[in-house]
C-alpha cells in the first residue's frame, strides 16, 4: 500500500521535473545568450568605429557568437552608424522539438544594438 502511494509521487515528480527542463530551455538559453548578443554588438560597434568597415565588424561579431555556441543570424549597420545583431542557438529539447508547432519554442534568437560613438 505505502509502496504504491511513494512509487506514484516518485513518477510525479519525475513527470513535473522533465516538464521544468523541457520548458525552461528555452528560457534558460535566452538569459544565457543575452550577455553574448550585447558583447557582440559592442565589439562589432568598437571595430567599425575604427575603420568604418563592415566586413571586420561582421567577423567580430560572428567570433562572439561562436565564442557563445550560437550563429550569427542577422548583422547591419544603420544610417546613423549603429551595429544590429540577431544571434541565434537552439535551446536543448529530448521531446518538443521533435514536433513542429513547438519546435520554434527552442530557435531562440536574441538581438542587441550599439553605438559606433
Amino acid at each position: 500500500m505505502i509502496s504504491g502511494w511513494l512509487l506514484k509521487i516518485a513518477a510525479v515528480i519525475a513527470i513535473l521535473g522533465f516538464a521544468v527542463i523541457e520548458l525552461g530551455s528555452p528560457l534558460w538559453t535566452r538569459v544565457s545568450l543575452d550577455g553574448p548578443s550585447h558583447d557582440a554588438a559592442n565589439d562589432a560597434a568598437q571595430v567599425y568605429g575604427q575603420g568604418h568597415d563592415p566586413d571586420r565588424a561582421r567577423q567580430a561579431a560572428v567570433k562572439d557568437a561562436q565564442d557563445a555556441g550560437a550563429r550569427l543570424e542577422d548583422f547591419s549597420v544603420d544610417g546613423q552608424g549603429r551595429i544590429h545583431v540577431t544571434l541565434l542557438k537552439r535551446a536543448k529539447s529530448y521531446l518538443l522539438y521533435k514536433f513542429s508547432q513547438t519546435r520554434h519554442w527552442y530557435d531562440v534568437r536574441v538581438s542587441a544594438s550599439a553605438s559606433t560613438s
